[in-house]
C-alpha cells in the first residue's frame, strides 16, 4: 500500500511538479506542498476559499477556487498569485506559451487568462467539469451535456464536439495528443483521439466511480472511489489493482511512483512501487 501522510481535511486534488519534485494538494485549509517521494510537508499555502483540483503548468501550480471566483496560481516555494475568472472556477490548464485555460462551472465558460489582458471569456457546452491541453488543442469536458468539445488553442475556434460517456468528470492528456475522460457515473474510461482530428477509439468498463486519472507514459493510474482502489491500465486493460486510502479522489505520478489523495481522511497515500 505504501506511505500514508495527514495532508489536511478534504484532501482532493493533486498535481506534481517533476522537476522540483514538489507535490501540490488540494485541501480546505489550502494548498499543502509535499515532498513527491516521501509525502512530507513542506508547507502549506493559506488560500482565500476551499480548493478542490489542481494542475501543474509551465506557470506553476494551478488552483481553481470555486467559492472565490479566482484561479490561485502557486509556485513550488509557495509564491502565491490570485487572478479573477468566471463563475465558479472548476478546472484549469496551461499551455507551452503561458496561456491559462480555466472552466467556468457556472458559466458555461473558458476563462482565457494571459499576462497584461483582461481575461477572455469563450462560451462552451454546459458546466464544464475537466480542461486540458495538448499540441494545439484545448479540450473541455462539459458534465451537464455530457460531451467533450476541442477548441484550437491560438484562435479559440471550436473544432469539433463528441458526446463522451452518462456523467463525465476529469480529463488529461497524453503527449500522443490521446484524451481519456473519466465517466464516473457510467462507469468506464473514454479513449479519444485528437490528431488530426477529434476521434473517438476506446471504451474501457471501470465500475467503482473511476474519479482521478493520471498519464504516465504508456501507464494509464485511475482511482476507483466506490472501491477504494488504484488501477494501472496498459493498453486497455486493467494489469494492476492497489488497494488506497479511503475515497481515492485523485492521483499524479512522480517518477513511476502513484501518490493518491483520500479525501474521507485528508490523507496522501504514496504508492510503494
Amino acid at each position: 500500500m505504501g506511505r500514508v501522510v495527514r495532508v489536511g481535511a478534504g484532501a482532493e486534488g493533486i498535481a506534481v511538479d517533476p522537476s522540483r519534485g514538489v507535490a501540490a494538494v488540494a485541501t480546505d485549509e489550502g494548498l499543502a506542498l509535499v515532498d513527491a517521494p516521501t509525502g512530507v510537508i513542506r508547507e502549506i499555502v493559506r488560500l482565500p476559499a476551499a480548493a478542490r483540483h489542481v494542475s501543474y503548468s509551465p506557470r506553476g501550480f494551478l488552483v481553481p477556487l470555486e467559492e472565490a471566483n479566482q484561479l490561485a496560481q502557486v509556485s513550488a516555494d509557495g509564491d502565491l498569485r490570485l487572478i479573477d475568472t468566471g463563475a465558479h472556477p472548476h478546472d484549469a490548464a496551461g499551455d507551452v506559451d503561458g496561456r491559462i485555460f480555466v472552466g467556468d462551472e457556472f458559466a458555461a465558460s473558458l476563462s482565457v487568462l494571459e499576462d497584461g489582458r483582461p481575461p477572455r471569456a469563450v462560451r462552451v457546452a454546459e458546466q464544464p467539469g475537466g480542461v486540458a491541453v495538448t499540441g494545439d488543442v484545448v479540450a473541455v469536458v462539459s458534465v451537464r451535456a455530457n460531451v467533450v468539445e476541442t477548441y484550437d488553442r491560438r484562435t479559440l475556434e471550436r473544432l469539433s464536439t463528441q458526446n463522451v460517456g452518462y456523467g463525465p468528470s476529469h480529463v488529461v492528456a497524453g503527449e500522443d495528443g490521446r484524451l481519456y475522460i473519466a465517466d464516473t457515473r457510467g462507469g468506464g474510461i473514454s479513449v479519444f483521439s485528437t490528431r488530426p482530428r477529434l476521434r473517438f477509439e476506446q471504451r474501457i468498463d471501470l465500475p467503482g466511480k473511476p474519479y482521478g486519472i493520471a498519464v504516465d507514459g504508456d501507464r494509464l493510474w485511475v482511482t476507483l472511489t466506490d472501491r477504494n482502489e488504484l488501477v494501472q491500465l496498459e493498453d486497455g486493460r486493467v494489469v494492476k489493482r492497489i488497494p488506497t486510502v479511503s475515497t481515492p479522489y485523485s492521483v499524479a505520478v512522480h517518477r513511476g511512483r502513484p501518490l493518491v489523495t483520500g479525501r474521507d481522511g485528508g490523507e496522501l497515500q504514496v504508492v510503494s512501487p
